[in-house]
């Protein structure tokens, strides 16, 4: 039987890299029209997580999706704490319902979609 700290930290990791990717795209669109960044935003948060975790999904077919999503989930909270507490230095004008919950939601649904689609649980 695997440890948690395993079970945690393969997640964790899993989650990082789509993170990062999102960070550096979101970088890269910031001067888009607003319809148009969330629009792409939202694209790029399934597709990046939904890839990373499909990725993850089939190393890892006896796992279950609801459990997964909850742990990536408080990773990414973690990041995101670290990240804009003592990296970020702009504004945080962007910390709102539809840059931030919206988002965390279709992450949420990417992950346990692709979780429920890929597994054997």
């Amino acid at each position: 039987m695997r440890s948690n700290t395993v079970f945690i930290g393969t997640i964790a990791i899993t989650a990082f890299i789509p993170w990062l990717l999102l960070l550096a795209g979101l970088s890269q669109i910031a001067e888009f029209s607003r319809p148009l960044f969330i629009a792409v935003h939202y694209l790029m948060d399934m597709t990046l997580f939904g890839i990373a975790f499909g990725w993850y999904f089939k190393g890892h077919q006896k796992e279950d999706p609801f459990r997964v999503m909850a742990v990536a989930l408080a990773c990414l909270v973690v990041f995101e704490l670290v990240y804009f507490g003592f990296i970020y230095e702009g504004e945080l004008w962007f910390l709102t319902y539809v840059d931030w919950i919206i988002p965390a939601f279709l992450v949420a649904a990417s992950i346990y979609g692709v979780g429920k689609l890929t597994t054997h649980a």
